[in-house]
């Protein structure tokens, strides 16, 4: 069992893959000669797989304190996995962000369409499972919005998330940095296939723009310190000349995402209180001109809303990074075969929440069967991409 706990311990906590994982153990059993076979890849995706069933469906605590985080993600095609962690506010340490360990996963559901009534439905269920939700954090999507609403339950902003709105509102339609996000595009097109490849700016998702704006600037302030410099090649220099003209607006986003970063680091690690709102409050003076200012009012309204919102509560969690990192991590894992789609893969998401001791372990796989896990990819996933794609071209060649 040691073995097995050290694979899966290699495996969720890592960013290696499965057949990786396999052949590293293989190399180590033969250095230690340790006269052990190396599982298969598909042996280690099926341990992860009856942790992550273990994990989701073993009874929960019945309490009064629950606080959910829940998000849905768009993976190839038109399904999308609702996923839903929990923990209960008495159990929140507020003196560091949250770790997977410290989350039970409380549901996981791929379905091609959601709205606020289907996700009212299974939240309604989850409360008279749970006892009583204290509030959830979560994104401002319409249908989860709504979904909550229609629960009784009530919603505390992710922060990312209301920040980038914030930006988003007064940047979307600004002249100059629609000029700008133009050059950079422009810039990447030019350079993408030449030798000079490595100047381009970072790729953005066009979804999470003003959630990663960071990226972005960071690169535009080191060029700017780049054309300073009398030692740069001048074919160089002509392909990066144009970001001079937007020098002012590079310098006004680092002041806003240095505030923003500061922010972010206090909030998420200790939470939203009186005590954390006077620090973010201390850090928003530097934004004290212009759009600058703007942003700072924008982000003191976010945090006067959210205490309003619990004015019980001393302390709100405010942050859905957690579950954002999970879903990063699940798409890593089938990157080598995206086209596949949703599979009952996702179970990682919720065997990331193990505590991965031996006694757990030996528990998920020896409670666990092979029809447990087809069950639940029938009922909570379906048919992936690749069983579609198999039997549309099994009939059209019969």
């Amino acid at each position: 069992m040691s073995i097995i706990t050290i694979i899966l311990k290699g495996k969720l906590k890592t960013s290696v893959s499965f057949r990786a994982i396999s052949e590293i153990f293989n190399i180590f059993a033969f250095c230690l000669n340790l006269g052990v076979r190396k599982p298969t890849y598909t042996t280690v995706i099926s341990w992860v797989q009856k942790v992550g069933y273990y994990e989701l469906t073993k009874p929960k605590e019945k309490a009064d304190d629950w606080v959910i985080i829940l998000d849905h993600s768009i993976d190839i095609g038109r399904d999308k996995i609702f996923m839903i962690y929990g923990i209960r506010e008495s159990n929140i340490d507020f003196t560091r962000p949250l770790r997977y360990q410290d989350l039970v996963p409380l549901l996981e559901i791929s379905k091609e369409k959601w709205n606020g009534e289907i996700i009212r439905d299974y939240l309604v269920e989850l409360k008279n499972e749970l006892g009583n939700i204290i509030y959830a954090v979560a994104d401002y999507g319409s249908d989860i919005k709504k979904g909550l609403r229609l629960a009784g339950i009530k919603h505390v902003h992710d922060i990312t998330h209301a920040i980038a709105l914030i930006l988003e509102k007064i940047y979307k339609n600004d002249e100059i940095f629609r000029q700008f996000k133009e050059e950079l595009t422009k810039m990447i097109k030019e350079l993408l296939q030449t030798e000079l490849v490595y100047i381009i700016p970072p790729k953005q998702r066009k979804k999470a723009r003003y959630q990663n704006i960071k990226t972005i600037i960071d690169w535009a302030i080191k060029i700017l310190k780049c054309l300073r410099s009398k030692k740069l090649d001048k074919e160089i220099r002509e392909k990066i000349k144009w970001i001079k003209r937007y020098e002012k607006l590079i310098k006004e986003f680092a002041l806003i995402n240095e505030a923003i970063c500061e922010i972010e680091k206090i909030v998420k690690s200790n939470g939203l209180s009186k005590r954390t709102i006077m620090k973010c409050n201390k850090i928003l003076k530097k934004l004290s001109k212009g759009k600058c200012k703007i942003i700072g009012k924008k982000i003191k309204e976010y945090f006067n809303e959210k205490k309003l919102l619990l004015p019980e509560k001393e302390i709100i969690l405010c942050t859905s990074d957690i579950l954002e990192s999970s879903f990063g991590k699940y798409k890593n894992y089938i990157s080598i075969n995206s086209m596949a789609g949703i599979t009952n893969l996702a179970l990682c998401m919720a065997a990331f929440t193990s505590s991965l001791n031996e006694s757990d372990i030996k528990q998920a796989l020896e409670s666990t069967t092979v029809n447990d896990i087809k069950d639940w990819t029938e009922k909570n996933i379906g048919k992936t991409l690749l069983q579609k794609r198999r039997n549309f071209f099994a009939k059209a060649v019969a």
